[in-house]
């Protein structure tokens, strides 16, 4: 098999290589404070949700912890991978392995919930359904 035919194989095997090198790259962990002048690691995966309480915006990990995460939903949204997490709402960035069922709900919305119960009813809009259904099934 030839990967430069015809002359114009090597622009394509070069714009290949130029849209690898530009992937996006995803934020893998954050650097947590802890007592004095420690850091520690908190890696992505293990983030069930994220949400936004009171101007404040937590990580949580399992039912007794939680981080509070120096960004916005907005700039986390950004920064990490779609494929992982999904902005349900302006409240919560959630965790594909977060989710344990889903309700349906009134007006063709969606009802979360989540393995790690939250004190917020987590509403899907009907505008966003299908993309929601979309990223769960795995795009």
């Amino acid at each position: 098999m030839t990967l430069c035919n015809a002359g114009h194989g090597e622009e394509q095997l070069t714009e290949l290589i130029r849209t690898l090198q530009n992937r996006t790259r995803y934020k893998t962990h954050f650097l947590i404070p802890g007592k004095g002048d420690k850091l520690y690691p908190l890696a992505v995966e293990q983030v069930q949700y994220f949400y936004i309480a009171e101007g404040v915006v937590r990580a949580v990990v399992d039912s007794e912890c939680s981080y509070v995460i120096p960004h916005t939903l907005d700039e986390l949204t950004d920064c990490l991978d779609p494929a992982l997490f999904f902005r349900a709402n302006r409240q919560y960035l959630l965790s594909r392995s977060a989710i344990r069922d889903l309700d349906l709900w009134f007006n063709n919305r969606l009802s979360v919930n989540l393995r790690i119960p939250t004190e917020d009813k987590i509403l899907i809009s009907k505008v966003r359904v299908n993309e929601f259904k979309t990223w769960f099934s795995g795009y």
